[in-house]
């Protein structure tokens, strides 16, 4: 495909993610982590950044430049939840002037034919870091084919890589399938995958034994999970999840699988058509059994979502090319499977604002009580709606500010008597503390109850 029918599919592509990130930017801001990352950002007038993933940098810019500005709240998370699609925005843009049209067709692919979820669920560095490592890519390709490297490449390079290795630890794996699958195309120099590889290999070691986090360490730790179900993979709830999910939900992920199979098959490239197999089910089998009772979709779709670069690199580079038909034909392919895409992802919001609405109907219902600051105790029915009980009370937060302009402090117990501790009628709890009143940021928290908390 050309670069302008990349272009023009691209603009159309984000088009309508704009569009959807600012008519579901409730949806996506009063989520789990980006309501507490709001409630930091604005508390602290500073940057949230969590467990060393600076790549999230770029996205929380925007509350925080739009809390200095003194902008509203709304417009503040508005804001907040465009910038997730003004970042890929970016991106694409550069990989289009710099001429890299496989790599920015390939990128808009990964950003649409398998998020569903993760589009809702906005906070994970992981996407955020898949945007550097596009970019690192894209200057990688283009140095290749060189005999001798400018000097700008190292510490363009360098920088890149560094993004890339602390934002998150999953990012291993799409770096080591990028450097192999160059390897395998017989790109010149390859020395330089070899540096770039050991430089990325420094970093994501000095990140594991210097700046290793209990969050971290608790997600990779699943990982001991390999010899303990050998070999019984097949019988775990999530492998039954996981075909669940690519037959119901990433159908789109699953094609491309199989198409890039028949492909290597057809053209008896047995190397390729291995590492392509190997690479998947192995990330696959990865994922399933470090949650092995599985867990919720949102949570995993953003981890399986690497699967998906699995597949669109080989079907970009390799199988699309091939195709006998005439551009136009190429173009349709590549405009179908991101119109059913931005279909999926526009369909799945309902889900999202029905969550909206039980949190709407719980301040409606407590509104009129004498003490309004309220714990709820946890049963299946909240668990169920909430999904995660421990961001409640900054969601109820920023909810209600939004939308009465007055800021209710309610929050979920997960365990009986867990906020027993209280004793400030002046003070917004949550899972992670006490704020007092005085201390926060007037303009985004409205909070006029002094009532002590009730159980209801």
């Amino acid at each position: 495909m050309n670069k302008l029918s990349v272009l023009l599919i691209g603009l159309i592509s984000f088009a309508f993610l704009f569009v959807f990130s600012v008519l579901f930017y409730k949806e996506r801001t009063v989520f789990l982590d980006i309501s507490f990352h709001l409630f930091c950002i604005l508390k602290d007038h500073a940057f949230a950044i969590q467990n060393f993933r600076f790549g999230a940098f770029f996205t929380q810019l925007f509350p925080l430049i739009g809390s200095k500005l003194g902008l509203s709240l709304s417009t503040i998370a508005c804001l907040y939840s465009v910038s997730f699609v003004l970042l890929p925005f970016i991106v694409f843009i550069i990989l289009i002037l710099s001429k890299q049209v496989k790599i920015a067709l390939a990128y808009l692919l990964f950003l649409l034919i398998m998020t569903t979820h993760t589009f809702y669920w906005i906070q994970s560095e992981l996407p955020q870091g898949i945007a550097f490592l596009f970019l690192f890519i894209a200057l990688l390709e283009t140095n290749l084919q060189k005999a001798i490297l400018p000097v700008s490449f190292t510490p363009f390079a360098s920088i890149l890589i560094f993004i890339i290795s602390f934002s998150h630890p999953l990012l291993l794996f799409p770096f080591l399938f990028f450097i192999v699958y160059y390897w395998i195309l017989k790109y010149p120099n390859r020395s330089v995958l070899l540096a770039v590889l050991f430089l990325f290999l420094v970093f994501y070691t000095i990140k594991l034994m210097f700046f290793k986090t209990d969050y971290d360490s608790g997600a990779m730790s699943g990982i001991k999970n390999l010899s303990l179900f050998f070999p019984n993979y097949i019988k775990l709830q999530s492998t039954k999840n996981f075909i669940h999910y690519f037959i119901h939900d990433y159908y789109l992920v699953s094609f491309l699988f199989f198409a890039n199979l028949a492909f290597y098959l057809k053209t008896k490239n047995c190397k390729s058509f291995l590492f392509i197999l190997f690479s998947f089910l192995g990330f696959a089998l990865l994922v399933s059994i470090t949650y092995p009772n599985g867990a919720d979709q949102f949570y995993l779709e953003n981890q399986y979502l690497l699967l998906s670069i699995f597949v669109i690199v080989p079907f970009v580079y390799e199988v699309l090319p091939q195709l006998k038909d005439s551009n136009w034909s190429k173009q349709l392919i590549v405009l179908l499977l991101i119109l059913v895409s931005i279909y999926r992802i526009e369909s799945t919001h309902d889900y999202y604002t029905n969550r909206l609405n039980w949190y709407r109907s719980k301040l409606e219902v407590t509104n009129q009580l004498e003490h309004r600051k309220i714990i709820f105790k946890v049963d299946t029915s909240i668990n169920k709606q909430v999904l995660m009980t421990w961001a409640s009370s900054y969601e109820f937060w920023l909810l209600s500010t939004l939308e009465s302009g007055i800021s209710r402090s309610i929050i979920i117990e997960e365990v009986p008597n867990e906020f027993d501790w209280v004793n400030s009628n002046k003070a917004f709890i949550s899972k992670w503390g006490s704020f007092d009143y005085e201390k926060l940021d007037m303009r985004y928290f409205k909070f006029n109850d002094t009532s002590v908390y009730v159980k209801y």
